[in-house]
């Protein structure tokens, strides 16, 4: 019989893989929340194009083809950036109007005249005939605030403070630690 001590480091080698996982796990919550709130952007920016084109056919909206995303991380910092024009999206110069509300004043254009008549001809709508007559050169369109873009981004931002709770980010990295195979978003 030898005289000894006996020590099981399994459940410290465990935590040490646990804390190894921190960053990545805080990574894939920040990633997946923006993913999904990327998707519920480029729904409302559809369910804005659908509801302002009451004759014409359904399509993806320019909005919501050019909503990106960047993730920066720094030393002690993470930085999401969700927007049109962001991570080599196209920018697109009339989303925040659409979504704050204010003037444009657009050319008249002889293309813009022509599209009114081909309006005019197909639906029958007067504001189209007065568009193509019109002897000004420029227009002024006052848009009403949509909140397409702000509303989604105050729905959706309690839930990446409730994704980046300290214990919430624990358990996501324990499973990534443990060498688990496909974590879920449901993890709460």
């Amino acid at each position: 019989m030898t005289n000894g001590l006996k020590v099981d480091f399994a459940g410290a080698i465990h935590k040490t893989a646990v804390l190894k996982e921190l960053g990545r796990a805080h990574k894939y919550q920040a990633t997946s929340w923006t993913a999904e709130t990327i998707k519920a952007l480029m729904r409302s920016a559809a369910d804005r194009q659908i509801s302002t084109r009451v004759h014409h056919s359904k399509k993806t909206s320019m909005m919501g083809r050019n909503i990106g995303k960047v993730i920066s991380v720094g030393d002690d910092r993470w930085t999401i950036a969700i927007g049109t024009g962001v991570g080599g999206k196209q920018s697109v110069p009339y989303a925040k109007i659409q979504d704050e509300g204010g003037t444009t004043h657009p050319t008249v254009t002889k293309r813009m005249r022509g599209w009114a008549w081909f309006m005019y001809a197909k639906w029958k709508e007067e504001r189209y005939k007065w568009l193509a007559l019109t002897n000004k050169s420029k227009l002024d369109v006052v848009i009403p605030a949509s909140r397409w873009f702000t509303s989604v981004i105050e729905e959706r931002e309690p839930i990446l403070s409730a994704q980046m709770q300290k214990n919430v980010v624990l358990q996501v990295a324990e499973i990534m630690g443990s060498g688990a195979v496909g974590i879920r978003s449901e993890i709460k």
